[in-house]
């Protein structure tokens, strides 16, 4: 089985580079204005995010070996989870000042929104080659596991304050940090809450983009 870029794929990632370029450069004119450096780490978290657009194309490409799909594809799993996590960015929402509230809400839901959508865009990549590899039904499995999983992971970098690196840096001290924090209820209790809620959220958010073309394509009959 062999995957090189259409049209489409090739539309979308203009698409995607647009929509983080916006956000860029609001970044860019809010420093030019206040001269200060604040809000430079959206700049990094965006660049995470790109990570699994560019894993999961290497995962579909074209003559790519099964060790090779299944190499970048632990790698995109692994850094899948820098994507929705720029939508927690929005915490940081009136903190800084310095401008106009409007707009660093219009700047933070920009950068949320260039995350979620590269997020979503490598998670569809492949989706579809796990149902072309299996079926159907564990394409979908696939999505509800990934989600899930990078639900976890959101909650782990905003609140643990860990990064996706650290699971080849500091995986002892990883494993310990989650061990220590899930023991104790009340900490237990807000990950299961905090996940199962990111998790419907974003199973919702994509299976609405899922359906969207089917949905147009009736319209235009």
């Amino acid at each position: 089985m062999t995957h090189s870029p259409t049209k489409h794929t090739l539309l979308l990632l203009a698409a995607l580079l647009f929509t983080s370029s916006l956000a860029v450069a609001m970044w860019f004119v809010r420093f030019v204005y206040t001269g200060s450096i604040g809000f430079f780490f959206l700049l990094w978290n965006l660049f995470l995010a790109w990570l699994p657009v560019l894993f999961a194309l290497l995962a579909r490409r074209r003559g790519a070996s099964s060790l090779g799909r299944w190499l970048w594809g632990g790698l995109w799993l692994l850094f899948f989870p820098n994507a929705p996590y720029l939508l927690t960015d929005l915490l940081h929402l009136g903190r800084l000042g310095m401008v106009p509230i409007w707009y660093d809400l219009i700047m933070l839901l920009t950068f949320a929104l260039a995350g979620l959508f590269l997020g979503f865009a490598s998670l569809f990549w492949l989706h579809d080659l796990v149902s072309k590899t299996w079926n159907q039904v564990a394409g979908w499995l696939f999505v509800l596991m990934v989600l899930s999983l990078s639900s976890f992971g959101v909650y782990i970098g905003r609140f643990l304050r860990w990064n996706s690196w650290d699971v080849f840096l500091n995986p002892t001290v990883l494993l310990r940090d989650l061990a220590d924090h899930l023991l104790v209820r009340s900490q237990f209790l807000e990950t299961a809450v905090v996940t199962l809620l990111l998790t419907a959220v974003f199973v919702g958010s994509y299976f609405i983009i899922f359906a969207l073309p089917p949905q147009l394509a009736q319209l235009e009959k």
